[in-house]
């Protein structure tokens, strides 16, 4: 049915996604990964999944992260007649993701591309702007037209064609490069609110989950600074670490 494809270059988060995809696929599926970092304690953790037999393989392996230009290859090797794009710092999903892809594609032919709603709350946005953005396009399956990316992005095989020629580089927005050439094609791509993830956006979870020195020096990296100065200006201001394992445990229980 699905083929999950992940780029990882954060073990941290990574290992939660992949035990999420595991745990909360019901359906036909496979993990496809593309190493971006040397982590022996990450390789432990493949090597005891697919012994374990989950339906993970890696694709392939890079020296240097070559981030979501990793997204290309793992798509070409895919099976499934769906393909998911996921950020590997998306920590949680929501039940029954590729089934309620799979039904909002049979009713909607012209939908080429679904983009997973993100838990928003005041630690997060979760990478999506505010909903004033968008335009409902279906209130039955809680579909928005509006600005969309790959935080976690499902597409038609058929769709998958339109990535050719993109170079989305290391942080390049691939989901919503996808998303303009399915609208010059007048087809869609939407935001489907039945689908919920928690991707880990800002510094207060990053600090959660252990990440906050290794993001800041990721976003150095491209130079972005306006995300270096606000994880950097909040690192004083983050909450205590059982107030965020308690809202992580609530975020958790909501995606079961």
């Amino acid at each position: 049915m699905i083929s999950y494809c992940v780029a990882c270059y954060r073990p941290g988060y990574a290992r939660r996604l992949i035990d999420e995809l595991i745990r909360k696929s019901s359906a036909a599926y496979e993990i496809l990964l593309w190493i971006n970092v040397a982590d022996a304690e990450f390789d432990r953790f493949l090597e005891d999944r697919i012994a374990s037999g989950a339906p993970l393989r890696i694709i392939g392996r890079s020296a240097g992260n070559i981030g979501m230009a990793a997204y290309p290859r793992l798509f070409e090797q895919s099976t499934f007649d769906m393909v998911a794009q996921i950020d590997d710092d998306v920590v949680c999903v929501g039940p029954d993701l590729a089934q309620t892809a799979r039904v909002v594609f049979g009713r909607f032919p012209q939908v080429g591309m679904l983009s997973a709603d993100v838990w928003q709350d005041e630690y997060t946005t979760g990478a999506r702007p505010p909903l004033e953005q968008y335009r409902l396009f279906d209130r039955a399956f809680d579909l928005y037209d509006g600005p969309i990316d790959g935080w976690f992005a499902v597409y038609r095989r058929s769709t998958i064609a339109l990535c050719r020629g993109i170079n989305p580089g290391r942080y390049g927005y691939l989901g919503a490069a996808i998303r303009s050439r399915l609208i010059a094609k007048k087809r869609f791509g939407l935001l489907c609110r039945r689908m919920q993830v928690f991707h880990v956006t800002g510094p207060y979870y990053a600090s959660y989950f252990g990440a906050l020195d290794s993001e800041i020096a990721k976003y150095e990296s491209v130079g972005r600074a306006d995300m270096v100065r606000w994880y950097t200006e909040e690192r004083d201001r983050i909450p205590p670490r059982e107030q965020l394992a308690e809202r992580v445990r609530g975020i958790e229980q909501h995606l079961m």
